[in-house]
């Protein structure tokens, strides 16, 4: 057990040894076992058994989303998670109002990491979504193919265009671009549609960065994906 569920384990749930549990790395299975040892901050656990889970979405959703405050971060990852999110590619846009110092990267991943874990322990999800570092939002278009036969959709109060109009429903891998605070800049827009992202509004209100991707991903599970 590492570091972090071994502090959870002792600190929080106070197990014991003989105390049963249900552990998950991952690879979306549940493991269930029982403590055998505790020595200073580290818990042994014996594995019982494995189990499958096998309620993930039907559909993949990467979300690719602008860098916002810490906390606005930590609610996006946390409810995407819990709504099915498959990865999340922060991208820095030019009005981004948050940058993070190369340094401290790594440090911020794995506290997002632990958000979405802690997410997923809720909500009942054994595989955890794959959180990228930070990007540059033209260095991502930049490889972006043009071939690419998944859906791609930029989130624009400018747009005309509806999610009905643009989704076939046998389109199972999508990606979601959303905006910082001060939106796209006129480049930034023109590029994504060069790169194939097509302009949605979803809806005649404009929406704060931290409300968009919980919005759209409620609609696609509803619409394409598990949630009825």
């Amino acid at each position: 057990m590492d570091e972090f569920a071994a502090h959870h384990a002792l600190k929080v749930m106070r197990l014991k040894n003989n105390d049963q549990l249900i552990l998950f790395n991952g690879d979306g299975s549940d493991y269930t076992g029982y403590v055998i040892r505790i020595i200073k901050r580290q818990v042994e656990v014996s594995i019982k058994s494995k189990k499958s889970i096998e309620n993930e979405s039907n559909i993949r959703v990467t979300l690719l989303q602008s860098l916002t405050s810490s906390e606005k971060m930590d609610l996006i990852i946390q409810k995407t998670t819990e709504l099915g999110i498959t990865e999340i590619q922060p991208i820095v846009c030019e009005r981004s109002i948050v940058k993070i110092k190369n340094e401290k990267i790594e440090k911020k991943i794995l506290h997002w990491r632990q958000v979405s874990i802690a997410a997923c322990e809720q909500c009942g999800r054994a595989e955890i979504p794959i959180i990228h570092k930070p990007v540059n939002i033209i260095k991502y278009l930049d490889k972006v193919e043009e071939s690419d036969k998944g859906t791609k959709i930029i989130l624009s109060p400018q747009a005309a265009e509806s999610l009905d109009s643009n989704i076939h429903k046998t389109k199972k891998d999508i990606k979601v671009l959303i905006g910082p605070e001060g939106d796209f800049t006129e480049e930034e827009l023109d590029y994504s549609i060069q790169k194939g992202f097509l302009p949605i509004k979803i809806g005649p209100r404009i929406l704060r960065t931290e409300t968009a991707p919980i919005c759209i991903l409620s609609i696609l599970q509803y619409k394409y994906g598990d949630i009825v």
